[in-house]
């Protein structure tokens, strides 16, 4: 589903800018580099990657981008919720550094997987969409604060 997501995301961007790619072969080489390389977990984060940090304490910044009802209805502890259509009013709510871990989560990963796309093309580097996301969190039975 995530790698679906992602690549019908990438097909709309793609096709969006296909203009602009087309006459700059500077941004052409990049984005076939950019395809040509990327790896097979590229840009995601399993829920049992996400629950090993945190039991060890080291979790990065949650963002949940679910809406506030659904938020309410359990989310990981310490996530911090920008429901996705408020991201671009909220980018003072995201770690100050765009190097910051960022891992986004959303029920099944499709909206966190649009998010992490957006702020990857803002520059943020290290931005992660929790596959599966909360359905899959919850079906593990992985702790939630309600």
């Amino acid at each position: 589903m995530f790698r679906f997501g992602f690549l019908v995301l990438l097909v709309i961007v793609l096709g969006i800018t296909s203009t602009a790619i087309g006459s700059n072969p500077l941004l052409q080489t990049r984005v076939l580099g950019f395809l040509t390389y990327m790896p097979a977990d590229y840009s995601s984060v399993t829920p049992d990657a996400v629950k090993a940090r945190l039991d060890a304490k080291t979790l990065p910044f949650i963002l949940d981008v679910r809406e506030i009802n659904e938020f309410a209805t359990g989310h990981i502890a310490g996530a911090v919720n920008i429901p996705i259509r408020t991201v671009s009013a909220n980018l003072e709510r995201l770690p100050a550094s765009r190097s910051a871990e960022i891992i986004t989560v959303c029920p099944s990963g499709f909206r966190s997987a649009q998010v992490t796309m957006a702020l990857s093309l803002l520059g943020y580097t290290n931005v992660k969409t929790m596959v599966l996301g909360m359905r899959e969190w919850n079906a593990r039975g992985y702790p939630v604060i309600r």
